[in-house]
């Protein structure tokens, strides 16, 4: 849960040293983000990447999550400024359903904390392994549509941003739930603003990344699209992508993760559904889940098909009509 694997800077890249760190202090973004690192306390850890970590806190008598750079990585200027640049992306956001930024204090060029509005569900990943194992029944009802709805929502808004911003790395552990189970996406350590040319690959999850991703190819907001059908098969099976994917009947192995690569680009594998229901979600995702990504739809068309969808059942979602310039 809260993320930290992955940081991606979302303009020109800089070697270490090439510019005084003291300048780095000077971006009216961070200046205006800054809140007193005295007011900032740190409680239990809650997660652990490759480059961060995050803490429980609080700030201002307010439950708050806490980024942090790993010690062994605080005095890289590259993981630094990519830490910047990412606190730079969450200053500039607001929306319902992306994790609220509240702040960013630090003491010294090595200790930054970038602070957040903590969320008591945890994260869907979790919620899902409790739904497996618990025989939560699979599909989609209310509450699950209501989640696929929510993050639908917050794809659209990085989408209509100009310029245009890609998550890059949106999954189940990085949708992040109230205790009422409302989803907010968070981790845009792997995001940057939508360029002309080829980006970077390799960035995020391979098994939620959309085939133009996994082959280094130019790609743009059909990826990040992509990752969301995944994440609807998810939310209808509890499962992990591919997980249903074996050697063979008689070890039921599960097939190394080159191999379901391998077969998902050359179509001869894809995420599975229950079918449970309703027939139309499953619609949906395969259309996300499409290898081209002109044949997927957009964050707004599937926000208008989710919206569509969802008026079949009973619950208010209480997230209002959409917008006719989102359609």
């Amino acid at each position: 849960m809260y993320g930290g694997d992955h940081y991606s800077s979302t303009g020109p890249s800089h070697r270490s040293g090439s510019r005084h760190p003291s300048s780095l202090w000077d971006d009216p973004v961070i200046v205006a983000a800054r809140i007193p690192v005295d007011r900032v306390e740190l409680g239990e850890l809650i997660s652990r990447g490759g480059f961060g970590e995050v803490y429980r806190g609080w700030y201002r008598e307010q439950n708050v999550a806490v980024k942090t750079l790993l010690p062994s990585t605080r005095k890289d200027m590259n993981h630094i400024e990519a830490f910047l640049s990412e606190i730079k992306l969450m200053a500039t956001m607001e929306h319902p359903q992306i994790v609220q930024f509240i702040g960013v204090a630090w003491e010294s060029l090595s200790e930054l904390y970038a602070v957040s509005e903590f969320m008591e569900g945890g994260d869907l990943r979790t919620l899902l392994i409790k739904y497996y194992e618990s025989d939560h029944p699979r599909g989609f009802d209310p509450a699950k549509t209501k989640m696929a709805l929510q993050v639908a929502h917050a794809l659209t808004y990085l989408h209509s941003l100009d310029p245009v911003v890609l998550h890059r790395d949106l999954k189940s552990r990085n949708i992040l739930l109230t205790d009422s189970l409302d989803a907010k996406i968070t981790d845009f350590g792997a995001s940057r603003e939508r360029s002309d040319h080829t980006m970077t690959a390799g960035v995020g999850t391979s098994f939620w990344m959309a085939p133009e991703v996994v082959m280094g190819e130019q790609y743009g907001e059909k990826a990040d699209v992509f990752s969301f059908g995944v994440v609807l098969s998810e939310l209808d099976t509890h499962e992990l992508p591919y997980s249903h994917a074996k050697e063979n009947s008689d070890t039921g192995r599960p097939l190394p993760d080159a191999a379901v690569l391998q077969l998902v680009l050359m179509g001869r594998l894809q995420v599975q559904f229950s079918n449970v229901g309703p027939l139309e979600m499953t619609q949906l995702a395969q259309q996300c889940l499409q290898m081209e990504p002109e044949d997927r739809p957009t964050a707004a068309e599937v926000l208008y098909w989710l919206h569509t969808i969802s008026k079949a059942y009973p619950s208010s979602y209480s997230l209002g009509p959409v917008r006719p310039a989102l359609v």
